[in-house]
């Protein structure tokens, strides 16, 4: 049986929501005693966060490959990354090991187009919401326009994740301050909301907002498992 690798630890919290639903898929198809045979490469989220900070993208995407090339030699069939700003790396984890990636940007547009959502609100990482990949890639593959939050609003949303989330800390009035803001651009049109850092789902859910929420945690594990059911 081929094993997913996947690429973790930025942030170690996404991470183990990950494997938790991939848990709780293989409880749910093969019975209660089993869990999810997966392979890890957890990447040190503080070397990746310094990249990130500099915005030097040739190192971090260097360590997404030696990621991905130390899971191939591992047995892995194919990868994925639980990360929606380590997508960056992406395409060249890709070429390194010409393993099938399963990239979240494929399932999060094949959902956006099941829900009809054309101008949804998109919320990640400052660097997802404002910088040269996370937008254009996504463009290549759905043809709505996403919603950038304005620069006050990326700000908010940043220090959500960099200093509560990432550290594993939920807070109400973070809570709070994220579904206003989720509010206003609906009021402005948005007709969903796309969860880009899979850290917001620790503090946003369909509960929290009136259109449509967009998780790439839950979606893109979910294509994970699919393609884990195939193997089996």
């Amino acid at each position: 049986m081929s094993l997913i690798g996947l690429i973790g630890g930025v942030s170690p919290e996404a991470t183990k929501i990950y494997y938790g639903l991939l848990n709780d898929s293989a409880r749910t198809h093969r019975g209660g005693q089993h869990s999810a045979e997966t392979l890890f490469y957890m990447l040190d989220y503080g070397v990746m966060f310094g990249h990130y900070q500099t915005q030097d993208w040739t190192a971090f995407k260097a360590e997404v490959v030696k990621a991905a090339l130390a899971l191939k030699a591992a047995g892995a069939g194919a990868i994925a990354i639980t990360s929606g700003t380590t997508h960056v790396g992406a395409d060249a984890a890709a070429e390194a090991t010409g393993l099938p990636l399963i990239h979240m940007l494929d399932c999060l547009s094949e959902a956006m187009v099941a829900k009809g959502s054309t101008r949804p609100l998109l919320l990640g990482t400052p660097w997802v919401m404002s910088g040269d990949y996370f937008a254009p890639a996504l463009a290549e593959r759905y043809d709505g326009t996403p919603i950038v939050p304005s620069e006050a609003d990326r700000n908010l949303v940043g220090r959500v994740i960099f200093e509560e989330l990432v550290e594993g800390v939920v807070k109400d009035s973070s809570r709070a301050e994220m579904s206003a803001l989720v509010a206003r651009y609906a009021d402005q049109g948005a007709d969903g909301v796309i969860l880009g850092c899979t850290e917001l789902c620790m503090i946003l859910s369909q509960a929290d907002c009136d259109v449509p929420v967009f998780s790439t945690t839950h979606i893109h594990a979910e294509a994970i498992d699919a393609w884990m059911q195939e193997q089996t």
